[in-house]
């Protein structure tokens, strides 16, 4: 499809993050690709309702979540592309987006499965690198966050307050995630430990030779792969986001933050408290929990 390169225009107008950019980007390179595969045309005129409703059949092995954020981003794309002239009918605009499934609750790390993975990391050449950066995911970081964090990112506890690490989340907003000690000591026993301890990336890795080398996101995963691989984490929590998810579970179910979902909002870096509400899913003990605690159980 001839157009796609021009879509810059859009993205700058959406003002997304430079990682919003970067999926957007791949899903019209996955339309465009199935476009001249299944139906042998390339230009964006080409493109129609009934193209546009077999492509979303294809997308059916992919979670509902999945299928939708596909979809949506097309649909964006045509909208754009009508608006800014560049074609005369919006193709899309009779497509609706695939249903995500509600009430399907996000897979989390418990609080067991936190404390066995970063107790079971082993001493040697990267020990306390891997304990830093767990602990940057058990305060609920994304891994783009964890990322770029720098050496100057952590702030020391001043005047009886909490240590704290500065991130930068999405869209480039910037929040304070204050520190437990046990996670400021890691971090801080590793950046004294380093030999590359005047380089500005807080996280780094040895390539090729090089040191002080940034850990890029991918680097991070599959590092948190094999530690997770290593502590007996089941198979579908190996990944950074599930730490993330049960850092937010633990704040919502198992302890009383001031100021309930909206601080946790904050914690995560959400800008909507509605994006939050995704974790508040109830298990089945919770539900006999809140039963019993029925005044009406004590008798009649």
């Amino acid at each position: 499809m001839s157009a796609l390169p021009t879509t810059g225009e859009l993205f700058a107008t959406n003002q997304v993050s430079p990682d919003t950019e970067r999926c957007y980007r791949y899903q019209l390179r996955s339309f465009s690709r199935w476009m001249e595969t299944e139906r042998g045309a390339a230009e964006i005129e080409d493109v129609t309702a009934v193209d546009l409703l077999a492509y979303k059949q294809s997308l059916a092995h992919l979670s509902p979540t999945t299928q939708k954020r596909y979809m949506a981003t097309i649909r964006s794309f045509f909208k754009w592309a009508r608006e800014s002239g560049l074609i005369d009918t919006d193709p899309a605009a009779g497509v609706k987006l695939p249903r995500a499934m509600q009430g399907q609750a996000p897979t989390f790390f418990t609080l067991d499965e936190t404390r066995a993975l970063i107790t079971s990391v082993q001493t040697g050449r990267y020990g306390k690198r891997d304990a830093a950066m767990l602990w940057c995911f058990a305060h609920g970081l994304r891994v783009a966050e964890v990322a770029t964090l720098n050496v100057g990112d952590v702030i020391q506890p001043e005047n009886g307050g909490m240590a704290a690490l500065r991130v930068r989340g999405k869209g480039s907003k910037a929040r304070t995630v204050p520190l437990l000690m046990d996670g400021y000591r890691a971090v801080t026993a590793y950046i004294g430990d380093r030999v590359d301890a005047d380089t500005e990336p807080l996280l780094t890795c040895t390539y090729r030779g090089r040191t002080g080398r940034r850990m890029s996101r991918a680097g991070i995963q599959e590092r948190f792969l094999v530690l997770a691989t290593r502590a007996g984490i089941p198979d579908n929590k190996r990944h950074p986001h599930c730490m993330r998810h049960g850092f937010a579970t633990r704040m919502l179910f198992e302890s009383s933050v001031p100021g309930g979902i909206y601080t946790v909002s904050k914690l995560l870096g959400h800008s909507r408290v509605a994006t939050t509400e995704v974790y508040l899913h109830c298990s089945h003990k919770q539900l006999e929990q809140a039963m019993l605690a029925d005044p009406l159980g004590a008798g009649v």
